[in-house]
């Protein structure tokens, strides 16, 4: 037996008397008393040696402990308790195997009593197939009067359809080959158009480019921040980031220069640049969509140019001096 019931109780109560030592060599003989499953050896050299003991103290304990709990007899030093958990452990042990060999039995007999089910059908089936057959003789006959030309008729409509299908198919193909070049020769026409805002901020820088020229200025950021996501959308690039931070580290000497004062040094340059005005700087004239310049904005630029004094435009007419000095009066002329 590799396990035993050790009750606490029980062995406290029948040990109260013992000393420690006794206490620990009465273990040692029950463990093995049930390791093997068998009385203890009456020659005590056997015995001492298989539970290690040697100094006269542990022999004397060993003696009193085999006086108290142990009887000696003919097949060696009997325990009864041990002798019972014994027996009842092998009993168990039977009733285990007789209920494996039970529900053995019982598999075998569920085996054979399909297997005779199937034998039955078996013969079933092939009984059915023998009249099967026998009733399959008189087809010949019933197949003479089978019309075949309704079977033709039907065969050669279907295989119509199908040349029908197949000639829908190549022709919706070949439409959408000819879309597909008509499209081509189109969009090769067109003039090409400006770009719109949102593809020239495209053009800019992205948000690793800009996370990664700050970080070589030694200002930390991160690609996935959204204010560099921002400034990228806003086609911010690559140099005018380094020159923010350029301003940062010198207007910040002390200390290390973080995204966001960068940011307020970015913000603070768009701010001086929407209010730039040059004295005597002209405003570009806006072109229309598409390259072309509407009659508005013409008018507006010819307006601009005359105030600035350009000169005269090829579609006008050259101003002329009148004189209205009153004739003969040569000195108030002189004057």
């Amino acid at each position: 037996m590799n396990y035993y019931p050790h009750h606490i109780g029980d062995f406290n109560s029948s040990t109260r008397f013992s000393s420690r030592l006794e206490r620990g060599i009465y273990r040692d003989m029950l463990d093995l008393y049930y390791e093997t499953e068998s009385p203890l050896p009456l020659d005590p050299r056997a015995l001492y040696r298989k539970i290690l003991v040697a100094t006269p103290e542990e022999i004397a304990a060993a003696e009193q402990v085999l006086a108290d709990f142990f009887t000696r007899t003919d097949e060696g030093w009997v325990n009864n308790r041990c002798k019972r958990e014994i027996q009842k452990y092998h009993d168990g042990i039977e009733k285990s195997s007789a209920g494996g060999k039970a529900k053995a039995a019982a598999a075998r007999r569920m085996l054979e009593e399909a297997e005779a089910a199937a034998s039955k059908a078996q013969a079933s089936l092939q009984f059915q197939g023998g009249a099967g057959a026998q009733a399959a003789g008189a087809l010949p006959d019933q197949l003479d009067s089978v019309d075949v030309s309704h079977l033709e008729s039907c065969v050669q409509g279907a295989r119509t359809v199908r040349e029908g299908c197949a000639q829908d198919a190549r022709t919706v193909r070949e439409g959408a080959n000819q879309n597909q070049n008509q499209n081509q020769n189109q969009n090769q026409n067109q003039p090409p158009q400006a770009p719109t805002l949102s593809e020239d901020r495209a053009g800019g820088a992205t948000a690793v480019e800009l996370s990664i020229a700050m970080r070589g200025q030694g200002v930390q950021s991160q690609p996935a921040d959204p204010r560099l996501i921002a400034l990228a959308g806003q086609g911010v690039s690559v140099e005018t980031v380094v020159a923010a931070c350029v301003e940062a580290k010198k207007s910040k000497q002390a200390g290390a220069v973080s995204l966001g004062y960068v940011l307020g040094i970015l913000q603070r340059w768009s701010s001086e640049a929407a209010a730039l005005s040059v004295t005597g700087a002209r405003p570009l004239a806006r072109a229309s969509p598409g390259g072309y310049e509407s009659a508005k904005d013409r008018a507006r630029r010819k307006t601009l140019e005359e105030l600035d004094g350009i000169g005269h435009q090829s579609n006008e007419q050259p101003y002329e001096i009148i004189d209205i000095t009153p004739a003969g009066d040569p000195g108030r002329l002189a004057g």
